[in-house]
């Protein structure tokens, strides 16, 4: 029986998960150890291709700049996708598995071809995505950094959510993991960051999407 879970995102991106939460009478609690802040241009990208890591690499970058009709636009995975459509814009490429980068990047690399591409992200990316892009046509531009602040929980939790390696960081500051608890990493690159920290996975989200992980837990209860 599952009686509380902890997610590592702002309230604010809450989706289908509280909606399953109150529906099975599961405590959910919301709570990024995370903030945002700009990083200036240098200069605008002026490639065939942009890549979008994160729906907060299109907003940090369209403070700064615009994107020309002529730009073909590419991006990690549907959450991404969703809000450039939404500011508008038509995206002609989405990473199926924006839980794991390096097979986007694979996927990426094939539709990609020979194309210029600029990568758009954060300053403390792990930058998974270009491990399989021709680093001649391809280079990283960081649009935003990450600021890490601590919490004290004073309850355990049934399943806590990861949805960051930075999140991890901020988490075990002053917190930790109890035997009771089951750790869901939001993608493979939160899987391993948790692993180097001696921290067992019990499952690992492939589309890194609130519905997914909605569908795991459903099997948990049922």
């Amino acid at each position: 029986m599952i009686r509380s879970i902890l997610i590592t995102k702002s309230n604010e991106n809450q989706g289908v998960l509280a909606d399953f939460c109150k529906s099975q009478n599961i405590q959910l609690l919301y709570h990024s150890f995370l903030t945002f802040s700009k990083v200036e241009l240098v200069e605008i990208p002026k490639t065939e291709v942009l890549f979008f890591s994160s729906k907060r690499a299109v907003d940090y970058f369209l403070e700064q700049a615009s994107i020309s009709p002529e730009t073909q636009i590419a991006c990690i995975g549907e959450a991404t996708k969703n809000h450039l459509e939404l500011l508008g814009y038509n995206v002609d490429y989405v990473g199926q598995q924006a839980g794991n980068p390096e097979t986007v990047s694979k996927d990426f690399a094939t539709w990609l071809g020979e194309k210029t591409c600029t990568i758009l992200l954060a300053k403390d990316s792990k930058k998974s995505i270009i491990k399989h892009l021709n680093p001649t046509n391809t280079k990283c531009c960081v649009v935003y950094e990450t600021v890490i602040h601590t919490f004290t929980f004073e309850q355990s939790f049934d399943f806590v959510i990861f949805t960051s390696p930075s999140n991890v960081t901020g988490y075990l500051k002053k917190n930790k993991i109890t035997d009771s608890t089951k750790v869901i990493a939001w993608g493979e690159t939160t899987k391993r960051y948790l692993e180097d920290n001696q921290l067992d996975v019990s499952k690992t989200l492939k589309s890194a999407s609130e519905q997914e992980l909605v569908e795991m837990l459903k099997t948990t209860i049922l």
